[in-house]
């Protein structure tokens, strides 16, 4: 279906929608950016509205949940028959009903004008985000009386959802091989460039997981990877930033909308994709609830390559500084090869979960750290034999961290040597 002329389905579409969100008291906030209108309360709830030009479509997205409407003969409906505006008028009444704060009168303003959305800033290290969602159910639609809603139950803590089988989703059959991935040709996104970064799925949720990204501020699919429970995978995609979605559950439906009992939850934080800087998006449960869902996003950044050292005639070792800053020492733990970061301020000489595997080191004690200077849980072995350059140790306690990227050299190993420097220079020589 081409636009019509004039683009009147996206004139009539926003129009009659501003028309229904002022003729309400409440303070919600309109932002119209292209094709996509935004609607923001007062506790940063939002909701979007996505029209795709190419086929007028839209997708609806909130807190609850997501859902496409077909455009037709001048109206926008679901696969359940539902229409557009009487299901975004039930989800501004939820939205509503969730936080007292959303149902403050409307102050005096001007007609709200166009604005460019943003993005918040970057985020480049590994956070822990806790997807939190509305505490009240979603509407379910009858099934023999479609369009219609039920009167909603009294609010509970049970995450709200958005359960496909009673959307009358065309459902495929059996659940696709894990890492499938399938892309939505309206959006032309291309995967697995060889210079992309690589994107790995942990799923350590007791369900499958399909993970949905759209365009940044966008709730129209741009492509889909399943990931089945305990399993990983990995796509590789241009550096950008995507929203995500989620969709949990056992019974498959299809790659576009996840499964048909499933749980279509909308992650609050975009996934920032860079150049050259690998991802992990790790899932897990967060409770005993299908939809108890944490994510976590880790950008690792590459590991500078040490300098090769130089050796005076008193057999001091010489090192250059990188051109980060700091120092890198080579060296080994029980002949693995490893690149040290000179640290001192931090206590315990630490290394990353991956390494001590390959190195082998075990009878590893677990230990909370008391010090903002070691952030992450973690463990303390003994290491029998150890080089820093040319100089042999034994005997030396590191601290085995998970959720580093970096083998810090801390005060424990320099104090076994003499250590100074000139300018962009550092020597190292035995006491």
């Amino acid at each position: 279906m081409t636009e019509s002329p004039g683009n009147e389905p996206r004139s009539a579409l926003f129009a009659r929608i501003r028309q229904m969100v002022d003729a309400r008291s409440e303070d919600i906030r309109q932002h119209l950016d292209g094709n996509a209108l935004r609607l923001e309360f007062a506790d940063k709830q939002r909701i979007l509205i996505n029209l795709d030009a190419r086929t007028n479509n839209v997708w609806l997205a909130a807190r609850t949940g997501g859902i496409e409407f077909i455009h037709h003969a001048g109206t926008w409906r679901a696969h359940d028959q539902s229409e557009l505006f009487a299901r975004l008028n039930e989800a501004i009444d939820l939205a509503i009903a969730s936080d007292p704060r959303n149902a403050r009168a409307r102050m005096a303003q001007a007609t709200p004008s166009p604005v460019p959305m943003r993005t918040a800033g970057n985020n480049h290290m590994l956070r822990n985000v806790v997807i939190v969602l509305l505490a009240s159910a979603l509407i379910f639609w009858s099934m023999q009386r479609p369009g219609k809603p039920q009167a909603s139950g009294p609010a509970t803590t049970r995450t709200p959802t958005l359960s496909l089988n009673q959307l009358h989703y065309p459902c495929e059959g059996a659940l696709p091989a894990n890492g499938n991935v399938s892309l939505f040709p309206a959006n032309r996104m291309r995967t697995g460039g060889p210079d992309d970064p690589e994107v790995t799925l942990k799923n350590d949720h007791p369900h499958p997981v399909l993970l949905i990204l759209t365009a940044a501020e966008s709730a129209t699919p741009s492509l889909s990877i399943l990931v089945h429970a305990g399993q990983v995978a990995a796509v590789r995609l241009p550096a950008g930033r995507y929203d995500m979605m989620f969709s949990v559950g056992d019974n498959w439906c299809n790659p576009r909308n996840g499964f048909s009992e499933g749980h279509l939850l909308k992650f609050d934080q975009p996934l920032s994709v860079q150049a050259g800087k690998p991802v992990q998006v790790a899932m897990q449960t967060s409770g005993s609830g299908i939809a108890d869902l944490q994510v976590l996003v880790k950008t690792f950044h590459p590991a500078a390559s040490a300098p090769l050292p130089n050796y005076t005639g008193d057999g001091r070792m010489q090192v250059a500084r990188h051109a980060d800053g700091h120092f890198y020492l080579p060296g080994s733990i029980d002949d693995t090869p490893i690149v040290f970061m000179l640290d001192t301020d931090s206590p315990v000489t630490s290394v990353s979960s991956s390494l001590a595997r390959q190195a082998g080191i075990r009878n590893c004690k677990a230990v909370q750290p008391p010090a903002a200077n070691t952030p992450a849980a973690g463990c303390i072995a003994l290491v029998p034999h150890m080089k820093l350059g040319r100089f042999a140790l034994e005997n030396i306690t590191v601290a085995v961290l998970p959720d580093t990227e970096t083998n810090l050299l801390g005060t424990n190993v320099l104090r076994n040597f003499q250590v100074s420097q000139h300018d962009s220079q550092l020597l190292i020589g035995r006491r």
